[in-house]
């Protein structure tokens, strides 16, 4: 890369850096029972549903105020790990109550699990109870980022956690479309195509548009195999050899990468063939919290930098 590239690059960095701090999402209405975002609460018990919330938590530098977490969330950096465990799909509300906590945040999937009766039990007595919609995109993880930060009482931080976040999916988008250039410049005349692996065979799962992993890949300045299919979904073997990926992606620790190569017809797969298949962080990958942009450097430096 020449200097004058180089310098190209820099400028349309900060710029761009400079005009995501002016498009930070706005928390939503009705965020819970009991939170007032002009009189910010004062939170000192906090309840995490959820592995990703939790992960947010912990981000916003609040995982010291956690009395209890979900069953997920054991091994998540600065949690402690002699909290108590919760089945959020069968709370036991004597228990839970017994924490005394100031706020219970739940997912959506926690709020539909077997007793839905148990959270409307708890904002009776007066607790603060949210639930997180389910996040299918990068811009509904900075919503649950800053709804989370202002139900806790500390809206700056949520702000600063964002702006991490669009610095790095910045810097990393410039970086992809700089070395998109250069295929050009060699006469490539296609981004690199890659097959994402979220279960392995013979349940096989991956994503089309409308999943924040999709966006990853994008922003890797690649394209998804299965761009045209909706959310989650189950493809045939035969469609993924048919789509010939350059890349492939698996879960860490789900899928194998030798299973793979070994799978009937992949052999003939570009991806295979010039051994680029990586695992990437399961955690990072699958919940939708601002470590997403971890899974993301990850997938840009196994794309990219083995190219140099």
């Amino acid at each position: 890369m020449n200097n004058k590239n180089r310098f190209c690059i820099t400028i349309v960095f900060h710029l761009l850096v400079f005009s995501c701090s002016e498009k930070l999402p706005a928390a939503g209405n009705g965020i819970g029972t009991g939170v007032n975002i002009d009189h910010p609460p004062v939170i000192s018990r906090i309840i995490s549903a959820a592995p990703s919330i939790t992960e947010i938590i912990a981000g916003l530098g609040l995982a010291d105020k956690l009395v209890a977490t979900d069953r997920y969330s054991r091994n998540l950096e600065g949690v402690r790990k002699e909290l108590p465990e919760i089945d959020f799909f069968y709370p036991n509300i004597e228990a839970i109550a017994g924490l005394n906590p100031d706020i219970i945040i739940t997912g959506e999937i926690n709020a539909q699990g077997a007793d839905n009766t148990g959270f409307d039990f708890f904002r009776q007595l007066g607790i603060t109870v949210i639930q997180i919609p389910t996040s299918n995109s990068i811009e509904d993880i900075y919503t649950d980022i800053i709804r989370i930060a202002e139900a806790l009482g500390v809206p700056d931080r949520g702000t600063e956690l964002v702006l991490q976040m669009q610095y790095t999916i910045t810097k990393v988008s410039l970086l992809a479309a700089q070395r998109n250039t250069e295929l050009y410049e060699t006469s490539q005349t296609h981004k690199p195509c890659v097959y994402f692996e979220i279960a392995p065979a013979p349940n096989i799962v991956s994503f089309g548009y409308g999943t924040y992993l999709n966006e990853l890949i994008e922003i890797c300045g690649a394209q998804n195999i299965f761009s045209g299919e909706k959310r989650w979904f189950t493809p045939g073997a035969e469609a993924i050899v048919s789509a010939n990926p350059d890349v492939i992606f698996i879960m860490e620790g789900v899928s194998d990468t030798e299973e793979i190569k070994n799978r009937p017809g992949f052999r003939s797969i570009n991806a295979i063939r010039q051994n680029r298949v990586y695992a990437i962080n399961t955690d990072y990958a699958s919940r939708p919290s601002q470590n997403i942009v971890l899974a993301l450097e990850k997938m840009y430096n196994a794309m990219w930098q083995e190219q140099q």
